[in-house]
């Protein structure tokens, strides 16, 4: 009781110090729990026919960013000092300062983020775990926020897997997600919205881990809501209840860690030519890139590369007038994974049972290979 009794007065103390108590809220405020603007309607709003649309919810870069992003984060973690190891109240004090913080930053009333301040910490979320994600919004449009939660488990060494991902939805039970090839150290991108049609909101979530090479890594998940039954209820059956299911990705059928879709590139005798095979759509692309300046072409068409760190930058986008998921790959060619040549490009839609499928991929050549070109 006493160290709950400290943990309100700590929360009441951050309050007032953010300008506003949780009693000095108006009835207005008091219910100001919801975000200006739906995030959902707003990237569906964001979504032209006939284009291929990033999300404004969605932060995933291009290749180039990407790396560049990647280089500049492996420089901060090389150059700032070790953090001394906090205690459970140390950690405590600064999982609410973190969750504070944020929820103000993504428009929520400071009274509203106590509530659901209050709800982590009865639910131990934070026991144990440092604050690395916070994503708050209407999920599923109902009018009520909802609640993604990143933690780190401070207990353990600093490996993948050591944490977890909360969703709260409205009154229900929280789903925990963890999985020892997940990093949960707060780079991640996340947005929702229903990309199979089937009435149900999706979340697409994407974390970033700390490989370099490519475009480094990161793993994918998708987490269907359900929050209505399937069916119209009978008499005697049992209501549905509200829950949250994992989807599948086409590349989740070739190995047990997401490494994409698997790619074989061939490089031709022609100079600066490619093609892209992709035994899952049995299909074949010819596509042009540099070669390797200074080395020699083949004199038979030969395997020179693949796909890297698998998918990457996945968006909503729309095609032939409905919604589907947009997943990047990046190529390299003979001069190993610094060799990059281009970036395959898939349309993923999902059917009534649930499996996934690839209906449209393409290859976006190397922009530097336009630039060669208008210059010889």
């Amino acid at each position: 009781m006493k160290k709950q009794a400290e943990r309100f007065k700590y929360i009441g103390l951050m309050l007032c110090c953010m300008g506003i108590t949780a009693g000095c809220a108006s009835g207005r405020e008091a219910l100001q729990g919801t975000v200006q603007t739906s995030e959902a309607q707003t990237e569906a709003d964001a979504i032209q026919d006939g284009t291929q649309t990033v999300l404004p919810d969605q932060t995933g870069q291009d290749t180039e960013n990407v790396k560049a992003a990647e280089e500049q984060r492996q420089g901060t973690e090389q150059a700032a000092p070790e953090e001394e190891k906090l205690d459970a109240e140390q950690l405590t004090r600064k999982n609410i300062d973190l969750f504070l913080q944020e929820a103000g930053n993504q428009g929520i009333v400071p009274s509203s983020a106590a509530v659901y301040l209050e709800t982590l910490l009865e639910d131990g979320v934070f026991e144990g775990n440092l604050l690395t994600g916070l994503k708050m919004g209407d999920i599923d449009g109902n009018g009520q926020i909802d609640m993604l939660v990143m933690v780190h488990d401070e207990s353990e060494e600093n490996f993948y897997g050591m944490g977890a991902l909360w969703i709260y939805m409205n009154e229900d039970e929280p789903y925990c997600f963890s999985d020892e090839m997940c990093p949960y150290y707060g780079w991640f991108d996340v947005f929702w919205n229903d990309i199979d049609h089937d009435e149900n909101v999706e979340i697409v979530f994407s974390s970033q881990g700390t490989g370099c090479g490519a475009v480094g890594d990161s793993y994918k998940a998708i987490f269907k809501y359900i929050s209505s039954p399937q069916t119209e209820s009978e008499p005697n059956q049992i209501e549905q209840v509200a829950r949250i299911e994992r989807m599948q990705l086409p590349s989740d059928f070739d190995e047990e860690y997401d490494t994409g879709l698997t790619i074989e590139v061939i490089q031709e005798p022609e100079q600066d030519q490619y093609t892209a095979c992709c035994p899952y759509i049995d299909e074949k692309l010819s596509f042009h890139a540099p070669n390797v300046e200074g080395w020699e072409l083949p004199e038979t068409a030969r395997a020179a590369g693949g796909n890297a760190r698998g998918f990457y930058n996945l968006h909503m986008t729309k095609y032939e007038g409905r919604k589907v998921l947009q997943a990047s790959e990046y190529l390299f060619g003979e001069g190993g994974t610094a060799h990059y040549i281009g970036t395959a490009q898939f349309l993923i839609s999902w059917k009534e049972d649930g499996t996934p499928e690839v209906i449209k991929w393409w290859i976006e050549e190397n922009e530097e290979y336009a630039v060669n070109v208008l210059c010889r």
